[in-house]
């Protein structure tokens, strides 16, 4: 833990460059899916049915929807349409607001993100062939702290 500590020129350079080096990983990671035209999801689509895996195994309105990715609810009930039309979600309308509106993800979109998976998984291995597998391990871990850090930042 980082704490109390002064914000050191080595300090300063080592958190710069990792938060570069994730964005650069997440863009050029996209950007290499994204143009794989085998692929039926695109990331944004990724995200939302990958979300009732890893977030929330059941139903949730927009507006925890809008709220778990720190979008506008309006911006992520736009995205929900999109994934709807392709029918990988179903959305309940409310009698109120649209955020209320409750979201589920449908079993096509299931099979959907299953077979997305199944598709990306050597790619993902083979880029990380020679990396040792502690090393992925101890990657992943800090990784998944600085996520959790974000997802419960008081100004969200």
């Amino acid at each position: 833990s980082l704490g109390n500590v002064a914000m050191t020129g080595d300090l300063k350079e080592t958190l710069t460059g990792l938060f570069v080096e994730m964005a650069i990983i997440e863009h050029l990671t996209r950007s290499r899916f994204e143009r794989n035209e085998s692929l039926e999801i695109d990331a944004p689509t990724f995200g939302l049915l990958n979300y009732f895996v890893r977030t929330h195994k059941g139903p949730d309105s927009i507006a925890g929807i809008a709220w778990a990715f720190q979008e506008e609810p309006k911006y992520t009930a736009a995205k929900i349409a999109a994934v709807e039309l392709r029918g990988f979600l179903s959305v309940a309308p409310s009698n109120g607001a649209m955020e209320d509106s409750i979201v589920s993800r449908t079993g096509a979109g299931r099979r959907a993100l299953d077979d997305h998976l199944m598709k990306i998984a050597p790619d993902f291995e083979g880029l990380v062939a020679e990396i040792p597998f502690e090393d992925l391990q101890t990657a992943y871990r800090v990784l998944h702290d600085i996520r959790l850090t974000l997802d419960n930042l008081p100004d969200r």
